[in-house]
């Protein structure tokens, strides 16, 4: 089998998984998605790390480095999920693209289309009994999307709020970001050219949003900086070494 391994060296998990790699004899080619943001659209990634395998994606997101590494080396295991709907809210808080497409339609519906993803990111290709589960958590999205968001909705907007000061200190700006930068920064995460631009039904739940996450950022902005920092610090000198 072909295994893919799709990462961003940006993404602190992608470099933990590539750090653990040293010394390891794998069958897997490395896509760094950094490098032609087009596939990403192309393949409908919303998450790195990502293992594709045979052109299906198998395990993403908030993955378990040591269950990545067994799963390359060809090793054959299974996983029990015990709470699909739980550990999609998981993988919806480490994915800044899946946070995004949540906050800005007020929905989990529109993570349906990416039935791959949350597949590959609660550990259900996995599951022996991931179809019957699958099916469940649709059912579990239909009628908790309320909960799921009223939950979560926090730990998306601290998603959000790092990753654009992120964005900012790899751009060499400041990480100061005004309401104003973060509304903008906002509404095109959740945009493709012209069809993402918001019409006026759609403004004024942007705008709360986006006063979320500014709110966020302006209450803990030296410790966003200060993880930050580190983080970028320790990714550069594994990736530029």
């Amino acid at each position: 089998m072909q295994h893919r391994v799709y990462f961003h060296p940006a993404c602190h998990t992608s470099y933990t998984l590539l750090k653990s790699f040293n010394g390891i004899e794998l069958y897997a080619d490395l896509v760094d998605v950094s490098k032609d943001p087009t596939l990403v659209i192309t393949k409908r990634v919303l998450t790195v790390p990502l293992i594709e395998t045979s052109g299906k994606f198998v395990y993403g997101g908030p993955i378990d480095i040591d269950l990545a590494i067994r799963y390359l080396k060809g090793e054959k295991f299974s996983l029990d999920v015990k709470d699909p709907f739980e550990s999609l809210g998981i993988a919806v808080v480490d994915s800044s693209a899946a946070s995004s497409i949540v906050l800005s339609s007020g929905s989990l519906k529109p993570l349906l289309y990416f039935d791959d993803f949350i597949k590959a990111a609660t550990g259900l290709n996995f599951d022996p009994d991931g179809d019957r589960k699958f099916r469940e958590l649709l059912e579990q999205i239909e009628k908790r999307e309320s909960e799921f968001i009223e939950k979560l909705e926090r730990k998306m907007v601290a998603t959000l709020a790092y990753n654009i000061i992120r964005e900012r200190l790899y751009l060499g700006l400041k990480p100061e970001a005004s309401y104003e930068d973060v509304l903008l920064w906002f509404e095109a995460k959740t945009s493709f050219g012209r069809v993402g631009v918001p019409y006026f039904d759609r403004v004024e739940h942007l705008k709360k949003v986006s006063e979320n996450i500014s709110a966020y950022i302006s209450e803990r902005k030296d410790k966003i900086n200060e993880r930050l920092e580190k983080e970028i610090s320790e990714i550069r000198s594994f990736f530029l070494k």
